[in-house]
């Protein structure tokens, strides 16, 4: 045989052989990949990442293949980076996100015919500083001024989180009776359960001052006016799910709160206090939702005192609507004097419409239920503190005027007593940077 043909010979079978090996090759590789596995999201859910490309467990994924879903992904314009490999059983896509320090400014207005219009400015960075999360709440009117500042970093500790919260507020409202001051700093730490709850253990310090009880106002006032500044303790609980299975009659949001606290650590005016808030959207039509909320709140003095009317709860306006902030309770004279316990349960019946001014919205039908009851110290018997039911009814409107967010509604007492301060009309927007 001559060199040439010996030549051709030889490149002919490692063609073969190549072709045969690429062939066997993919004989080897078609399993299905059963598990699919996002690496690098930080904060875009890597359900919205393998729903963007079609990305599912159980489906065979040739080169081919994986070089589409990075260009698919690529194409978002989110990414910085993005590569698909196969590992085993395991499909997985790295991704490198280009948003490394998303964030959001927000401006907002509030009215009610009570306190009339508050500003609101809150503002909210992911990587404000290197694994920190930061946040900033301001709100302003003629009669209230508070802000509150949230730091939170991720597995500060091994698997445990970290967290610092702020808070200063003062109070100076008309028909409150008396001016309030109040500033506090909680360092807690979080940890993460499997199951999607978190669990959180707070040590604070805080400082209450009640001052300038007004002429004519409750005598429990005077009675309660003073400074406290001690530490305090908090266990809290934590609980979100908002996937969409997008089934009718599914749960597409829930979220859970429970927070006690043990306030006034080491001084003579000690509380026990408990909060809890569930909301709950289900799907009953496409564009039809069913909204659940119920929230709870309880405070109790230890060491034979009795509560502050700055640990007490004052209720009404979007807490409870139908009735104006600080609108029902025990009351002495012309001054509510805030209540130990309440509770107030809504159910709203919410649907989408096409076209309301141009854009789309919703219109919701709503439910209000609760009370606010309770006091250590009734004066003798001067003031009323007994459970009484009050409901109200009415309509919510949510729609975008141009590229702001607001939100409306209306509403009606059914059930209330002599006295309370029933409030119509509530409005709110915003506007987002």
């Amino acid at each position: 045989m001559s060199d040439r043909m010996m030549k051709r010979y030889i490149a002919s079978t490692a063609l073969s052989l190549g072709a045969l090996t690429l062939v066997y090759a993919g004989q080897l590789r078609a399993a299905p990949f059963e598990v699919v596995q996002i690496k690098g999201a930080e904060f875009i859910s890597e359900s919205d990442i393998a729903l963007a490309c079609d990305i599912t467990p159980g489906v065979e994924y040739s080169a081919d293949d994986m070089r589409d879903v990075e260009g698919c992904l690529m194409q978002s314009g989110q990414f910085r980076s993005v590569e698909v490999r196969g590992e085993g059983e395991t499909l997985v896509v790295a991704v490198e996100e280009l948003e490394t320090r998303p964030g959001r400014l927000e401006l907002g207005l509030a009215y009610d015919s009570r306190d009339s219009a508050t500003a609101n400015l809150y503002f909210e960075r992911y990587n404000l500083f290197p694994g920190v999360f930061g946040a900033v709440d301001l709100k302003y009117s003629k009669q209230v001024a508070a802000l509150q500042t949230s730091l939170y970093a991720a597995d500060a500790f091994g698997d445990v989180d970290f967290g610092i919260d702020t808070a200063l507020r003062r109070t100076d409202y008309d028909d409150q009776g008396f001016s309030s001051r109040r500033a506090l700093i909680e360092p807690y730490l979080a940890y993460q359960l499997p199951s999607g709850l978190r669990g959180e253990l707070g040590l604070g310090y805080r400082m209450d001052e009640m001052k300038d009880p007004q002429a004519g106002a409750s005598a429990l006032f005077a009675a309660e006016a003073g400074r406290v500044d001690a530490p305090y303790l908090r266990f809290g609980l934590r609980y979100s799910d908002g996937v969409d299975s997008g089934e009718v009659g599914a749960l597409t949001g829930v979220s859970v709160t429970f927070d006690h606290y043990f306030w006034g650590l080491g001084s003579d005016h000690r509380s026990s206090e408990t909060r809890v808030a569930l909301n709950a959207r289900m799907a009953v039509s496409e564009k039809t939702s069913l909204l659940l909320g119920a929230q709870a709140g309880m405070v109790s003095a230890e060491g034979g005192q009795s509560t502050r009317a700055v640990d007490r709860f004052f209720i009404g306006g979007s807490d409870f609507r139908g009735f104006a902030p600080r609108g029902i309770g025990p009351k002495d004279g012309d001054h509510w004097v805030g209540a130990n316990r309440y509770f107030v349960t809504s159910i709203e019946l919410q649907h989408e419409v096409d076209q309301i001014f141009g854009s789309s919205a919703k219109v919701g039908l709503f439910a209000d239920i609760g009370s606010a009851w309770g006091l250590d110290d009734t004066l003798g018997g001067a003031i009323d503190d007994a459970r009484y039911m009050r409901s109200t009814i009415g309509l919510s409107l949510t729609l975008d005027l141009g590229n702001v967010p607001v939100s409306i509604f209306v509403a009606k007492p059914l059930e209330s007593r002599p006295g309370d301060d029933a409030q119509s009309f509530g409005l709110s927007f915003s506007t987002t940077f």
